[in-house]
């Protein structure tokens, strides 16, 4: 499910706290944790959110340090509060596994709905999902759930593509559209998912040949504009 949001750019600093950023991207880019761990913490301490996040991302995973969930909260929430959409979706997931805590969807949800609202593709995927299974208190509701899905897929979002699909299959709280199901569903597959075959099959089976060639010519000139002109 989750994609690690771990920033790797270097612009919006000034000074040595800049310098000691970059310094720690360089190491997490040559593998040295332990190295940007002690970079991090300056940025950090001076509220820089990324450097917060990124710090919050070793703590979790244990890289550099020893694994602590109770400092990657912390190190998450305070990016969080600093307005960072990839800080309330780390912080999100920690919620949402019980990694540390106790497993909270309540908690989770309004960290994925506001990192969602900020265009992060994965935090799209995670309220689509919600709202697909009625988690944490979100209305249970296909439509609106295929609605994030699409958002997630236009960025290149391999699972959202693939849910898509599933939902066009189906017609689960929405209607079933074959045509558009194997346009995602193909994408699905072009991009690694393994269980999109199974629905590109079942939509294609429902289709002439004539309307399953322009669905493949459709999910090609969908990849080519990279997600622009795709079906809704």
């Amino acid at each position: 499910m989750k994609k690690i949001a771990f920033m790797l750019f270097l612009l919006g600093y000034s000074g040595l706290a800049s310098a000691d950023f970059q310094s720690a991207m360089r190491a997490i880019e040559r593998g040295h944790y332990a190295t940007a761990e002690r970079a991090l913490r300056k940025p950090a301490a001076l509220g820089e959110a990324r450097a917060q996040n990124n710090l919050g991302y070793l703590y979790e995973h244990g890289l550099g340090v020893t694994q602590n969930y109770v400092e990657a909260r912390n190190w998450y929430s305070k990016a969080a509060a600093g307005g960072l959409a990839e800080a309330k979706f780390n912080l999100a997931t920690l919620y949402h596994h019980g990694r540390g805590i106790s497993q909270n969807a309540e908690l989770a949800a309004p960290l994925f709905s506001s990192a969602a609202q900020s265009g992060y593709a994965e935090a799209e995927y995670m309220v689509g999902e919600y709202h697909r299974t009625g988690m944490g208190g979100l209305k249970k509701d296909g439509a609106v759930a295929l609605a994030w899905f699409l958002r997630a897929s236009r960025k290149g979002h391999s699972g959202a593509q693939l849910m898509a699909a599933s939902i066009y299959l189906s017609g689960e709280g929405w209607r079933s559209e074959p045509r558009k199901a194997l346009v995602w569903g193909e994408l699905a597959r072009i991009n690694g998912e393994t269980q999109a075959q199974a629905i590109v099959s079942r939509a294609g089976k429902g289709l002439g040949a004539e309307l399953l060639q322009e669905a493949m010519q459709q999910a090609s000139v969908c990849l080519q504009t990279d997600y622009r002109d795709c079906p809704e």
